[in-house]
């Protein structure tokens, strides 16, 4: 889990504006008559906002100002809303329609002396508006408000202001009033309890719900009959089967450490020449309403997509499936972005071979990623891939789908059966304190989480004395024995009782490894373990010529 002051640091860097830009929706269906932007006093004060200016940029105009009436009070935890009459809550009559572009454009808060309290990007994927208001990459992704499914970019938590406009998702549109969810405790789904066609209550969606099919059924929502999952029955699909794309976003407010599993169907028979299907499962992040397809394999030339956060992308194209681990970090794609999205690894999914349906896992702790295709519900086992993620943040679960086809009823979206999403219950954490050699400071790390069955799991080593040995300690238990009362260093300390002790030779780098496949043996679940690396220096001075890491403590779960 993030230490509590690295959270507390999210929602508050520097000097914050007590007053921010908490909401907006720039386009909607129909005639742009639901457009507004919100304001939140995320302050302990109430704020006199009379006289300060929203104001509407791009380098081509036209150019809008709103200045709210003098003396105009808002509360702590208050909202204020520009928008037209027909909006709900709203506080400030701005006109009828079109009241912001629907295109690149900036929008900035400013006080009563002009002074820059809060602004933003959005679209920034086009590239227009290149100056200095964006926060991070800006708002990347497109966005339009239907009438029948009403969403905006919303702050994920109301006044959550990382400097980052990361901080917006597309979530169902609440002006006037909170953008705060549920917290998450475990949501569980195997959908066999719901009605066929029915939608799925904990899901949002940006042109149409999740909703409820019988997967060996062809019907309006599903386009084509497959077999039923290794669970059985009823499944959940992810599109909007009139064309083009389509977003789903989970209800619930996750924490940075999360987990996501389920049965997820791979149709990977090659496209028609120039068509493509493409979706994403992701965690810690967000996308814009059309899910403007992402491009991992470079062949579409696409830079438009916005996905934030980490994510399974799955593509279909003429040549066949790939299935990517990505990391998305702020949005930007292509080269207007200041940041790249990194892709961690990637599987190709064969039509016959291992398409179908296969089990799907993504689980992050702190700024470690780890996915599994195939293999074993629950387990560790299957094709894995690990990597760290730029930037680990608080953010939401999403689905996102897009295609390009000739023939719907071709087409296999996003569908899964035994679905869940919780806090994982395999953990890591670190104690005690490292003390130095003469190359450096001992760094222990995992290999990932320690989930029953990850044979790829193990211990890492960094800092450590080139071309030498480190010594991998493992215990049952924590100790903290003074080392300098033996003969070492003064601060040198033993923090696992060692109930094992592995010689490992380092790199010329200073790094090591220690492969420690963790067996599918449920009798282990919950079990803790805890590690240290001892770092041998010939060059230190007393008798016994030791550094040590931290402790790191490991519970095996699944």
């Amino acid at each position: 889990m993030l230490p509590t002051l690295f959270l507390a640091a999210m929602f508050f860097q520097g000097s914050p504006p007590p007053v921010v830009i908490n909401e907006f929706s720039y386009d909607d269906s129909s005639t742009d008559d639901r457009e507004f932007v919100e304001l939140y006093n995320r302050s302990k004060s109430a704020v006199n906002i009379g006289g300060w200016k929203l104001e509407a940029n791009d380098p081509f105009g036209p150019n809008l100002s709103y200045t709210i009436p003098a003396n105009t009070i808002l509360k702590a935890g208050g909202y204020y809303v520009f928008g037209s009459k027909i909006v709900p809550n709203v506080n400030q009559i701005v006109g009828v329609s079109n009241l912001w572009e629907n295109s690149n454009e900036s929008l900035e808060l400013k006080d009563a002396k002009g002074v820059l309290q809060d602004s933003l990007v959005y679209e920034a994927n086009k590239g227009l508006w290149t100056g200095s208001k964006e926060e991070g990459e800006g708002v990347w992704g497109n966005l339009i408000s239907i009438d029948t499914y009403k969403t905006s970019w919303s702050r994920f938590r109301d006044g959550l202001d990382t400097n980052n406009n990361r901080d917006f998702h597309l979530l169902p549109s609440t002006p006037g009033a909170t953008n705060n969810l549920k917290p998450l405790s475990v949501y569980f789904d195997t959908f066999d309890l719901k009605k066929v066609g029915s939608s799925l209550p904990e899901w949002g969606g940006s042109f149409r719900p999740a909703r409820v099919i019988d997967p060996t059924v062809a019907d309006t929502i599903n386009p084509n009959a497959i077999k039923a999952s290794p669970q059985g029955k009823n499944a959940a699909i992810f599109w909007d089967e009139t064309g083009g794309g389509n977003t789903s976003m989970l209800l619930f407010d996750t924490p940075p450490d999360i987990l996501i599993e389920a049965w997820v169907y791979f149709d990977a028979k090659a496209e028609g020449t120039g068509e493509f299907e493409t979706w994403s499962l992701g965690v810690q992040g967000s996308t814009g309403t059309f899910y403007n397809t992402p491009d991992p394999g470079g062949s579409l030339s696409f830079t438009a997509n916005g996905n934030t956060g980490v994510t399974w992308t799955f593509q279909n194209t003429s040549s066949g499936g790939t299935l990517y681990l990505i990391d998305h970090g702020d949005g930007g794609w292509g080269t207007r972005a200041k940041t790249a999205p990194k892709i961690l690894g990637k599987i190709a999914v064969t039509s016959g071979k291992n398409d179908g349906w296969q089990r799907l896992r993504l689980e992050v702790h702190g700024d470690l990623v780890e996915g599994w295709f195939g293999g074993n519900y629950g387990v560790g086992d299957g094709t894995r891939i690990a990597g760290k993620l730029s930037a680990p943040v608080r953010g939401g679960v999403y689905v996102g789908y897009r295609e390009f086809v000739l023939v719907n009823g071709t087409t296999r979206p996003f569908t899964c059966d035994f679905l869940q999403v919780r806090v994982p219950r395999a953990a890591f954490s670190f104690y005690g304190t490292a003390k130095a050699t003469t190359k450096g400071t001992p760094v222990i790390a995992p290999a990932g989480a320690p989930v029953l069955g990850n044979l790829g799991w193990g211990i890492r080593g960094s800092g450590l004395v080139p071309s030498s040995v480190g010594l991998y300690v493992l215990g049952a238990q924590k100790v903290n024995v003074n080392l300098g009362l033996i003969g070492g260093q003064p601060g040198s300390t033993l923090l696992a009782a060692p109930t094992f002790v592995f010689p490992v030779p380092t790199s010329a780098n200073g790094t090591s490894t220690f492969p420690a496949p963790l067996p599918n043996n449920t009798s282990f679940q919950g079990a803790t373990l805890y590690w240290q690396i001892l770092d041998l220096d010939p060059a230190l001075t007393v008798s016994l010529k030791l550094g040590n890491s931290k402790g790191l403590s490991t519970t095996l779960n699944n």
